[in-house]
């Protein structure tokens, strides 16, 4: 489990960049005492997209728990769904690679 998601230096990059985001989202929210998702939530969503644009569009995120158990659930959706196609490109690439060798 630790290869899928620590094998590649791109896949690090981005399950950091995506922690990162997330730590703002929640500091932000913490400073200001306000835990609806807010205009930081966009990064979080751009970053774990396509999924999260589908089950959270900030549009629809209104106030309330389900808002924020849908932005939550919907990034952990899109970065593991997004962790898993990094690793399948860079794997076939890797496959390309060594076949070539």
């Amino acid at each position: 489990m630790t290869r899928f998601f620590f094998g590649n230096w791109i896949t690090r990059g981005y399950l950091f960049a995506v922690a990162i985001t997330a730590v703002i989202l929640l500091g932000a929210n913490l400073a200001t005492g306000e835990h609806e998702p807010t205009t930081e939530a966009i990064y979080l969503i751009g970053l774990t997209a396509p999924v999260s644009v589908i089950f959270a569009p900030v549009a629809l995120l209104g106030d309330g728990w389900l808002a924020i158990a849908m932005l939550w659930l919907s990034a952990a959706a899109g970065t593991l769904l997004n962790t898993l196609l990094i690793n399948t490109i860079v794997g076939e690439v890797g496959k390309f690679h060594s076949s070539r060798a």
